[in-house]
């Protein structure tokens, strides 16, 4: 066929066909056409022949890929069909590979087929790939990633958030364990590479101070989730197990919640205090919807961050000063040190927690199936009355002294 020597401006003012499609061959590399659409449209692409069959290469469309590439483009073809090579065949194998062992088709693969089947918390790891990994690594082969990817992607992260990529790095190495399994890999390129940041176990507990700070905070935030942190102040569950407590798990002054919802993976029923349970009466139903603790009738509270900025201010103004470091988590930890304060056994407060027994304790494991329901429900009344105590400590004077009368009555 006739052919042109193209040039930028020649490109940039050639008129699309009135119907149909017109093919504009270059005269200075052999097998590069525009083809012209009746649309308007301008693509390029490259011809040959593989054992006299034609072949046509897609290169891009014009004007974002301009004549100069794909001149570029042609000439790296046609160098790979005089090696014997078929580009098209190259770039349908090049495009089953992502689709098939990119990162971001394994990540999610991973999710649907591992993580949503035995990870209790596959939601976070899901975000945190989507909002990490797969923005850095996207389609490329996940036999390209090399240990100094998931080295300058984990440094990228700790800038801001070291406590972040010690998470994205235990997903990863999860991750790249899962394609070894499955022979996609044979080793992962995690292997060797240290936490950003050295764990430390948290010793945070909060003051009997901060504790009425936190509750007059929750007052002034009011709504679900100062009614939740009230919830987790008398309770000593997770976060996520109020968050995402139901209806149908209330059973009297127990919540008794799935293994499906509990870190541990057992069934556990929380003991609920006449404070805990006050809580959960006073909180509005929504037809058709099974959370508890809801702010739109139709889902579990989220949103947490803005929560927290919100009670630390709160309580910084009731404490008169700046209030230390502390997490939601740090409650749980506060309940078990004061139960322990008011002079609860150890096991009682193992059970109130829902923490099993040491694998270590043999008598515990296998010997002592005592349930310990009673001594946790009067656990967890005796932190309700505490707290009850901090809040309100005149009321707690004239009690005591209302119950030291009859005996000086006596005495005279």
């Amino acid at each position: 066929m006739a052919s042109i020597r193209l040039t930028a401006t020649a490109v940039e003012k050639l008129n699309p066909p009135a119907t149909g499609r017109k093919d504009v061959y270059d005269a200075e590399v052999p097998g590069l056409v525009l083809r012209l659409s009746s649309s308007g449209v301008k693509s390029w692409s490259f011809t040959y022949r593989v054992e006299g069959k034609p072949r046509r290469l897609t290169l891009g469309a014009f004007p974002g890929v301009s004549l100069k590439l794909a001149r570029d483009r042609a000439r790296e073809a046609r160098a790979a069909v005089q090696r014997g090579e078929d580009p098209v065949e190259d770039k349908k194998t090049e495009e089953r590979e992502k689709q098939l062992n990119g990162f971001a088709a394994c990540a999610r693969d991973y999710v649907e087929k591992y993580a949503k089947r035995r990870q209790r918390t596959w939601a976070e790891t899901e975000r945190v790939m989507e909002k990490l990994a797969i923005p850095a690594w996207g389609d490329k082969p996940v036999k390209e990633i090399r240990r100094r990817d998931v080295v300058e992607l984990l440094d990228r992260v700790a800038v801001k958030t070291p406590h972040q990529a010690n998470r994205l790095r235990a997903y990863l190495s999860r991750f790249f364990k899962w394609l070894i399994e499955r022979e996609v890999l044979e080793v992962s390129p995690v292997m060797g590479v240290a936490p950003r940041i050295k764990p430390y176990a948290r010793s945070r507990i909060l003051s009997d101070a901060e504790l009425v700070a936190l509750w007059k905070a929750t007052e002034r935030l009011g709504g679900t989730f100062g009614a939740c942190v009230r919830y987790l102040m008398t309770t000593g569950v997770r976060r996520d197990e109020a968050s995402c407590l139901r209806w149908d798990e209330l059973d009297g002054p127990w919540a008794a919640m799935p293994a499906s919802r509990m870190k541990g993976g057992r069934d556990f029923r929380a003991p609920l205090s006449s404070t805990a349970l006050a809580i959960v009466e006073g909180m509005p139903r929504f037809e058709k919807c099974p959370y508890v603790f809801t702010t739109n009738g139709r889902s579990p509270i989220s949103g947490w961050s803005k929560t927290k900025e919100k009670l630390d201010k709160y309580m910084s103004e009731e404490l008169g000063e700046p209030v230390a470091d502390w997490r939601l988590h740090d409650l749980r930890r506060t309940l078990a040190s004061g139960l322990a304060g008011l002079g609860v056994r150890s096991e009682i407060i193992k059970r109130v927690l829902g923490h099993a027994a040491n694998s270590n304790d043999v008598t515990a494991v296998h010997y002592n199936w005592h349930s310990y329901d009673a001594e946790a429900m009067a656990a967890v009344q005796a932190w309700a009355d505490h707290i009850a105590k901090l809040l309100n400590p005149k009321a707690a004077d004239d009690e005591a002294s209302s119950a030291e009368e009859p005996a000086e009555l006596a005495a005279a």
